[in-house]
């Protein structure tokens, strides 16, 4: 038998499955586009994600609308508040006595927290220092940074020691340490400080059923119808708790 080229060929070639060709260029083909997908999403998840990290950014500046009604609070000073500070700040005994005097609020507050009381403290007029604490001012106030008006003292050493005076009274009333707070009160400090909470040393002592220095403070002046922040008065107080006794000595003193 004889074999012409072309059988020869067809022979010696290696046969071929049927259709790989064509599969070959289909899984080519579909990874491409696999590949393009996948390429898309990423890119359109980073897009994404970096459109709703600039969304914060959007919102700041909504907070800024609410400082100017902060900002605008120290203005609702009277003129007569804004003097007492100028006062206490040049040492101006004569006006100050003269404002308090005339209902002037003691605890006024600048912008940044300072009230009469820490500025005489700061620069050390003991005589202005002394009316406002004879007229209520604030022992425990802060300034915006948290100085109080003890701290403001450092080098007053006489005002400090005033200052001190009020807030232990208020202590020793707490504590219900009569002997104590007669000394305080000996020296100088007066029975109406209060807290932050509005306590003071009557309402201490009446809480304590301490009959003595209930009576020894409203010799002293203590007022007997000042009230807590809560509203309690030392003659509520009394009844709330069926001091009876102390009831009647608040009620003789003009409580009611």
């Amino acid at each position: 038998m004889k074999f012409d080229e072309k059988d020869r060929q067809h022979l010696c070639s290696p046969p071929h499955p049927r259709g790989e060709g064509n599969q070959t260029s289909l899984s080519t083909t579909a990874l491409g586009r696999w590949r393009l997908v996948l390429a898309v999403t990423i890119l359109l998840a980073i897009s994404l994600s970096a459109g709703c990290r600039k969304l914060p950014a959007q919102s700041v500046p909504a907070p800024a609308t609410a400082s100017p009604a902060t900002a605008a609070k120290p203005s609702e000073r009277t003129a007569e508040e804004i003097a007492l500070m100028d006062a206490a700040i040049k040492g101006d005994t004569a006006a100050a006595k003269e404002l308090l005097e005339r209902g002037t609020n003691p605890n006024t507050k600048d912008p940044d927290g300072r009230t009469p009381l820490t500025e005489a403290a700061y620069y050390g007029y003991t005589e202005i220092a002394t009316l406002l604490l004879e007229h209520g001012a604030d022992v425990f106030a802060r300034k915006v940074h948290g100085e109080t008006a003890y701290e403001m003292a450092a080098g007053h050493q006489e005002i400090a020691q005033m200052i001190k005076r009020e807030v232990n009274l208020l202590d020793a009333c707490s504590k219900s340490d009569l002997k104590l707070a007669k000394e305080l009160l000996d020296q100088g400090a007066h029975a109406n400080v209060r807290d932050p909470d509005g306590r003071t040393p009557l309402t201490e002592a009446v809480w304590n059923r301490n009959v003595e220095l209930v009576n020894l403070l409203l010799e002293r002046g203590a007022n007997p119808n000042t009230k807590k922040n809560d509203g309690a008065s030392p003659l509520s107080i009394a009844q709330g708790k069926g001091y009876k006794e102390v009831a009647e000595l608040l009620k003789k003193a003009g409580a009611k």
